[in-house]
């Protein structure tokens, strides 16, 4: 057995035979951990002062904390120097290293220094608080991916195994339960999985006082594709899935979501996996992109198209499939699995319409992950792909999301010019159900520009009403928080205050949030709380603002909250 370091869980150090060694207090772990996940070496000032402020010796501390590590790990020329190099010895397994190896068991994953709270700076308790959200979120995502995999191999034992530890790791989050229902109507426990329903709803509204969503109990569905009881499916694949998508289309996504299922029902009864492939793709498209709450079912499907898709060689559905995968774990601020999906989409992507939409979604993901240029170099991509194919609502999408990144980077020239020719596409296209993001953004760039806000008032709240008729909370959330920002600069940080709980209460009153436009709505709350000197306030929404970004590896945000709460 080689040498293991875990940081995961309680920390220990094991021996070649698996015997624990001893390490003493707890800043001499969080000393180790601070080490193995800086992505560059740190001085013994900067771990000095970190680590041991109070100390009379605080360089003294770090030498005495590093030799009894090396001792642990009985190795003399490890964690020397100054920056301090790691250099472990050969063959030591570190599980933080460890995460996105699928040798790893995620089951034993526990919280960063789990059970310890080392008595050091403002520094180093923000910086811990941070790192266990990001590793945490992190955990989540890989038990996520890999529940879904199981679905989608039907591997029910693995399937149940990891959604029950999903929902014991946050009992309170509706996708957890989502999948753990999935899984147990999958493996045919149907009973099981209508007691788990029945279980959750009632646990929901004795400690939250409000129900889970609706996809909940569609997850206890026979099969994901079945009818409900009583009604028989119709005759013919394509024409349910024509009329499936043509009802979508309309603006009837109850319907249209019924018929597709029904579509993917008939397609198992048949010898044609394009055909079932195709279906599955359609429902799982449809449940993420047309109803609120389904993302979870949603991603299921997706991820059992882009298994039987690239099993048969059918590229095109599997680039679509691992393309709506990253769309979904980039909306919920899951950045590493996003990405992996959108790579494995764009490996095996050829047509310009295919690779508009894979670029576009690498962009939305990166941007909100504070790779603002990288991003951006992929959004221009998305733009170029899809003039190319004549596809007028991806270009819209990319302009407008993309309108978004260059306000994040600054240059708000092009960001107008990119809005005023979203807007002009929408109104070409009808596309009336994008409308109110350009109109939202051009309110927060006219702000930025100093321009006063009475100007895009009258157009901000037109573009609410509108949000609030499409039922979007997206939508919502980002126009409200547009016009608590011209409040704001209007000097009337009451109302804008205001207007940012409304924008923080619709973004999140379904369980498929936008994670980082909340995160943005808490920052926005935090900047005006720090300008009224609401001292109490503001530390406590800060620290929630930092958990939220870590959790969402929304870095840059992130490293905003920590300076604030450490200075």
């Amino acid at each position: 057995m080689q040498r293991q370091v875990r940081l995961l869980g309680p920390p220990a150090i094991l021996d070649d035979e698996g015997r624990c060694q001893l390490v003493r207090g707890h800043q001499a772990w969080g000393l180790l951990a601070r080490i193995v996940l800086s992505p560059r070496p740190l001085g013994r000032q900067a771990l000095a002062a970190e680590l041991f402020p109070e100390s009379v010796d605080p360089l003294g501390a770090v030498r005495w904390g590093l030799a009894a590590l090396r001792k642990a790990l009985n190795a003399s020329d490890c964690l020397v120097g100054d920056p301090v190099e790691l250099r472990f010895p050969p063959g030591t397994e570190v599980d933080l290293r460890r995460l996105e190896q699928d040798s790893f068991d995620v089951g034993q994953a526990g919280d960063l220094l789990e059970g310890m709270e080392p008595q050091c700076s403002a520094e180093f308790s923000v910086w811990l608080l941070a790192e266990r959200a990001r590793i945490r979120s992190i955990v989540d995502g890989r038990i996520r991916r890999d529940v879904m995999r199981s679905l989608a191999l039907a591997d029910h034992a693995s399937a149940l195994r990891l959604s029950e530890l999903a929902v014991r790791r946050d009992i309170y989050n509706e996708g957890a339960h989502v999948l753990l229902v999935r899984s147990l109507a999958a493996a045919g426990n149907v009973d099981a999985a209508l007691g788990h329903v029945e279980a959750t709803e009632r646990l929901f509204k004795d400690e939250l006082g409000v129900g889970p969503s609706a996809a909940l109990r569609s997850a206890a569905r026979r099969t994901v594709a079945s009818a409900p009881a009583g009604v028989s499916p119709l005759a013919h694949v394509r024409s349910l899935m024509r009329s499936g998508l043509a009802a979508l289309a309309a603006g009837a996504p109850d319907a249209g979501i019924e018929n597709l299922r029904h579509a993917v029902a008939e397609a198992e009864k048949t010898s044609d996996s394009h055909l079932l492939a195709v279906a599955t793709l359609e429902l799982g498209k449809a449940l993420v992109h047309s109803v609120r709450g389904f993302d979870d079912e949603g991603a299921i499907l997706l991820r059992q198209c882009t298994e039987l898709a690239g099993a048969r060689g059918y590229d095109t559905v599997a680039a679509a499939g691992f393309r709506e995968l990253g769309y979904v774990e980039a909306l919920a601020g899951r950045r590493p699995s996003a990405a992996d999906y959108l790579r494995a989409a764009l490996e095996i992507a050829r047509t310009p319409d295919e690779l508009a939409a894979i670029h576009a979604f690498i962009g939305f993901n990166l941007v909100d992950w504070g790779k603002v240029e990288h991003g951006l170099g992929h959004y221009a991509i998305a733009l170029d792909k899809a003039r190319t194919a004549g596809d007028r609502q991806r270009e819209i999408w990319s302009l407008g999301l993309g309108a978004r990144a260059q306000l994040v980077g600054g240059d708000l020239d092009v960001a107008d010019r990119w809005l005023r020719d979203c807007l002009r596409l929408v109104d070409d296209q009808q596309w009336l159900a994008f409308r109110p993001w350009p109109v939202a953004l051009m309110g927060e760039a006219a702000i930025r520009r100093r321009e006063k806000p009475a100007t895009q008032r009258a157009n901000l709240e037109e573009a609410f009403a509108l949000s609030c008729q499409l039922r979007d909370p997206c939508w919502e959330g980002a126009v409200a928080r547009a016009l608590a920002l011209g409040f704001a600069a209007d000097g009337d940080p009451a109302t804008a205050l205001d207007w940012l709980d409304e924008a923080r209460r619709r973004c999140v009153r379904e369980t498929d949030v936008y994670a980082a436009l909340e995160v943005e709505i808490v920052a926005s709350k935090v900047r005006i709380l720090r300008e009224l000197g609401r001292t109490d306030d503001l530390t406590v929404l800060a620290r929630e603002w930092l958990s939220m970004a870590a959790r969402t590896h929304m870095d840059a945000h992130a490293a905003s909250a920590a300076a604030l709460l450490a200075g």
